[in-house]
This record gives C-alpha cells, sequence and structure tokens, in this order.
C-alpha cells in the first residue's frame, strides 16, 4: 500500500477548476498531487537516487482512492492582474523553448538507448545552443542607438502602466484540513519508499501559490485505519465526480511538456480523466484505537566533537518534562492550552493533550535500554489551529537547535526524525500496530494507591495486586480503549533491558505532587487494539509507555 497525506497548512485549498476557472477544485485531483511532485523533483539537486523509479511505480499503480471531508466554497473574489507585455523584450524565447525541446528528446533518446537517435538529438542540441548563443549576443550588443519610440514601450512595461485582466481566485475551506491519497495495491519498499517519503516532505504548495501544504507519506496502519470525518471517493465506471488522475508515462508528460511552455507560456496539465463515485461507508471498521494520534519523533544525534550522552530509560521524567518545557519555551504567548495541559486560570485539562515519550532500545537479546531518542504525541481529535501552534513551537526550537539541558548530564541534541530511520524503536509503528497483547516499556504510574504490593502477608500482597490490576483496566477506558480481558502487573517488564519498575520511583520525583506506586503490566484484550497505549497519571511524561507483543509469543 502506498499512502501520502496532504495537510493544508493555511486551512484553505485554492484551485480552479479544469473545466471552469471561476468554480472551485474539491477534492484535490490526483494529478495536481503528481505534478506538485515531479515539480518538486526537479527544484531539487539532491534527490534521493530511487526517486524517479518511485515516481515511475506511483504513475503505474492507477487512480488512487481518496479520503476527503466536505468542503465550504470560500467567497470568491476577482482580482485584476497586469497582463504580461513582452513587447521590448529579445526574442530569443523561442530560442530558449526550442533548446529545451531538444534536450527532453536527447534525454529520451539515453533512455531508449537508439545509438542513432542520440546522435541526431546531439547535433540538434548543438543547433540549438548556438542559435541561442548568437541571439543573446546580438540583444545585448550596444550599437548606440535607442530610439524614443522604444523608450516608451518600456516605459509601458511597467505594471501601472499594463493593461489589467481579471482573474478569479476560487478557493474552499475543509472541516478537517487534509486529504489522504491511498493506491491499495501498491506496494514500495527499501530504497524506492525512502526515496518517495523524501521528495514527499519537500513538497510545499499544491494548486495557486498561496495553498501551503506539509505532504508525508503515511503507513500502512494510518491509511488503514478509520477517518473520522473523511469521505471516501472511489474510483468508478460512472461517478458523481470526473477527476483529473494519473496513468503510465505522466512523468515523462509532464517532463515535455515543460520542456514547451518552461513554466511561462499557458499549458494544461496532462492527466487521464476518471470518473469517481463519493462512497457511504457504514460505522468504521478496525481495531480500537486511543485517544492519541500523530507522532513527531527526534532521535539523539552526536554533537559535533562529543557522544550521543546514552541516557537510561530512567531518565524518562527529566527527559520529558524538559521536552515540555522546550516546547513551551518557543510556543506562542499564551501558549496553547493542549500543549501546556492546562486552562488559561491553570486548572488541568479534562481533555487529551500532547504527551512526551521516551524511546528507548528494547525488546533484542542485544538492546541496550538507552534512550536513542523521544517522541511528540498528539491528540487524535486535535485542533487545526492548536495542532498548527504546537508545530510552531517546534519549529523555533529546531531553528534554535534542538537542544536539551540536563544538568550535570549534560546536553541532549536532537533532530526531527524527516526520513525513514531503520531503528525499529524511532519507528511509530513499533509502537502502534494492533495487537491482543500489550506489555510496559515504561511502569504504570497508578492513579491511586492500590496498598502494600511488598507486603509479607500473602493475602493482603494479593489484594494489593488485584486492585492494581483494576485501576490499570481503567486506566485503558480512561485513553478510550475496551476493558482488557485481564491484567497481570509485576514489577520487571516483559521487555529486555528494561529498568524495574521501583527504579522509577519515587514519581513524580519533582513538583511535590503526590507520590504513585509504579508497576509494570502485561495486558490482554478480546481483539486487537491499536497504539499508542500510554497508561496512568504519569502518562503525559512517558509513564506507562506499552509495547505490543506478538501472537506468537503467547
Amino acid at each position: 500500500m502506498i499512502a501520502i497525506e496532504v495537510s493544508f497548512l493555511t486551512g484553505r485549498y485554492v484551485a480552479s477548476r479544469f473545466d471552469d476557472r471561476a468554480v472551485h477544485e474539491w477534492p484535490p485531483h490526483p494529478a495536481r498531487l503528481f505534478s506538485a511532485l515531479v515539480a518538486t523533483l526537479h527544484e531539487h539537486e539532491d534527490v534521493h537516487a530511487g526517486t524517479r523509479p518511485a515516481l515511475e511505480r506511483l504513475e503505474r499503480a492507477g487512480a488512487p482512492r481518496i479520503l476527503a471531508s466536505d468542503a465550504a466554497p470560500r467567497t470568491l473574489v476577482t482580482r485584476y492582474v497586469p497582463e504580461n507585455d513582452t513587447r521590448v523584450l529579445p526574442d530569443w524565447s523561442q530560442h530558449e523553448t526550442k533548446l529545451a525541446t531538444c534536450l527532453a528528446d536527447l534525454a529520451q533518446a539515453e533512455q531508449e538507448g537508439d545509438a542513432a537517435s542520440i546522435r541526431r538529438a546531439r547535433k540538434a542540441v548543438g543547433a540549438a545552443e548556438r542559435k541561442l548563443a548568437e541571439r543573446v549576443r546580438q540583444a545585448v550588443a550596444d550599437d548606440g542607438r535607442h530610439s524614443a519610440a522604444a523608450g516608451k514601450t518600456a516605459l509601458e512595461m511597467l505594471p501601472e502602466h499594463r493593461g489589467k485582466q481579471p482573474r478569479p481566485f476560487p478557493g474552499v475551506t475543509p472541516e478537517r484540513p487534509l486529504v489522504r491519497y491511498v493506491w491499495p495495491d501498491a506496494a514500495l519498499e527499501g530504497d524506492a519508499r525512502q526515496a518517495l517519503e523524501e521528495l514527499t516532505r519537500r513538497v510545499v504548495r499544491l494548486g495557486h501559490s498561496s495553498t501551503l501544504v506539509a505532504c508525508r507519506l503515511a503507513s500502512a496502519f494510518e491509511a488503514s485505519a478509520p477517518a473520522d470525518g473523511l469521505n471516501a471517493w472511489m474510483p468508478a465506471d460512472t461517478g458523481d465526480l470526473t477527476l483529473r488522475t494519473i496513468a503510465e508515462g505522466q512523468l515523462a508528460r509532464l517532463e515535455h511538456a515543460h520542456a514547451r511552455h518552461q513554466g511561462v507560456e499557458p499549458r494544461t496539465l496532462p492527466a487521464e480523466h476518471q470518473p469517481y463515485q463519493r462512497v457511504e461507508e457504514g460505522p468504521a471498521k478496525g481495531p480500537a484505537r486511543s485517544v492519541f494520534g500523530e507522532w513527531l519523533v527526534l532521535r539523539e544525534v552526536a554533537p559535533e566533537g562529543g557522544r550521543r550522552l546514552g541516557l537510561k530509560l530512567t531518565r524518562t521524567e527529566d527527559v520529558t518534562r524538559a521536552l515540555r518545557g522546550a516546547l513551551l519555551h518557543h510556543a506562542d504567548d499564551p501558549p496553547p492550552a493542549v500543549l501546556s495541559g492546562h486552562t488559561p486560570d491553570g486548572k488541568p485539562l479534562e481533555h487529551p493533550h500532547v504527551a512526551f515519550l521516551p524511546l528507548a532500545d528494547l525488546g533484542s537479546r542485544y538492546a541496550t535500554g538507552s534512550l536513542l531518542g523521544a517522541a511528540i504525541l498528539l491528540p487524535r481529535d486535535i485542533d487545526p489551529g492548536e495542532r498548527r501552534a504546537v508545530l510552531r513551537a517546534l519549529g523555533r526550537w529546531e531553528q534554535a537547535g534542538l537542544r536539551l539541558t540536563l544538568g550535570r548530564a549534560g546536553a541532549l541534541h536532537l533532530e526531527r526524525v524527516v526520513d525513514a530511520d531503520p531503528r525499529k524503536t524511532l519507528q511509530p509503528e513499533t509502537w502502534t500496530r494492533p495487537s491482543r497483547r500489550w506489555a510496559t516499556a515504561t511502569p504504570v504510574a497508578l492513579d491511586e494507591n492500590p496498598g502494600d504490593l511488598a507486603s509479607r502477608d500473602p493475602q493482603e500482597a494479593a489484594r494489593a495486586a488485584e486492585r492494581a490490576e483494576e485501576i490499570v483496566e481503567r486506566a485503558c477506558e480512561r485513553i478510550g480503549l475496551p476493558r482488557p480481558l485481564w491484567v497481570q502487573v509485576m514489577r520487571r517488564s516483559l521487555f529486555d533491558a528494561a529498568p524495574k519498575a521501583a527504579a522509577f520511583m519515587p514519581y513524580p520525583s519533582k513538583g511535590g505532587g503526590f507520590e504513585r506506586v509504579c508497576v509494570h503490566a502485561e495486558l490482554r484484550f478480546a481483539e486487537p487494539v491499536a497504539g499508542p497505549v500510554v497508561l496512568g497519571a504519569g502518562r503525559y511524561f512517558g509513564m506507562g509507555l506499552s509495547r505490543p507483543r506478538s501472537e506468537a509469543e503467547l
């Protein structure tokens, strides 16, 4: 499966329909997305070597499934812009276009490998280069003759002297500012997937230049998860809507078209026209999910001339509280409640807010238990405006260096993960894949005191353990998950290299709050549930972070 998610950073989308410039386009056509990817490919010289094969694989995948919310048309405002006028410019543009076309033909011939075609194309390129060079030399040569008519014509080139043409800019405001494109039967592996992921993250606009976007390659789990508030549009033989989509050869058609128009002359987007039918889906099916959603992953990097700190997982509270403090320091004033966790009058929020997680090397026989990075975890139903506020804070901190000072331990140097990190701990799928069985990597800070779990009286210890298990069960319901079939609390984690629960106490270690009892736990659900599963009183600071266990481990 290939899935690309587009987020509209300004909350709006501006683009005209292909058959009526005064009418808005919604949802954005797949051909527009592919065109944006190709344009981004040619704007950057340092693209991954696998980018072209990845785009060629995508164009062969056909028309995608589209998930998009309803959208309200914005008030149409017609603006008047100066018309282009090239009367006093040298007429070398035709020679530039000719050269670009010849270069495109040469690239095509070299790709096909036909020797005769390559020789003819190289000869044509040489002739076009000579003609262009001669025309430029003539245009810039000073012949000492400047007529008054030429000066008058030059003044007419200024915008205030040019005639103006009406230009409508139709747009929409979607209920949810994102769109997902899903190719369920397509697949990319290894370098090709990494290349497409890097390219996708570099796309900055879609449609009109005022539509700023952030794009990313979504995981198969995210693409198949229930899409709250999004409508499904499916390719069909007949449908309510005709969209421009892509077909094999689209990359070459776009490059040849650009060689002709050079981004200046009028052009038509090469595309295939595909009917789409809106699908009324029944109740969302799939694994139960917690109240948490999007991950923003940071990995530790070695400073210049230094080494990574290699902190142990027992420093969870120090790292996560410092991470929250850094974001608050760079946030808007006042900071958004979803980030601070408090209302303007200082009371704790009653609904989910941003959580901070430690990401440590766990689960293998060679695991060290050291922190490899951290994650900022956003609520699943976060308000788009608050999400942008969190991203602004992260962006400001990123510009300042993403550095956390941790007292005598030193400074933790971080960078945002925008590519595919090969370490499983830094991949959200490691912590979110659906499973019936889960176990804690960091202990749960219990919401209530269960009693003396270490009592010498076996009956008293058993009653305390039973109460602790009930508290963990209610903690699952508190984050939107079903009640587990059973819970077993324990002193040690099931994951190799995870410290025992007592090593995290007292919790919290600062602030003078009520000290919580910490326990590791194993949970078993009747049906698979999807993560992240973060439980207990310390869930916003990385406590109770759990990982799925495979059925083979049962």
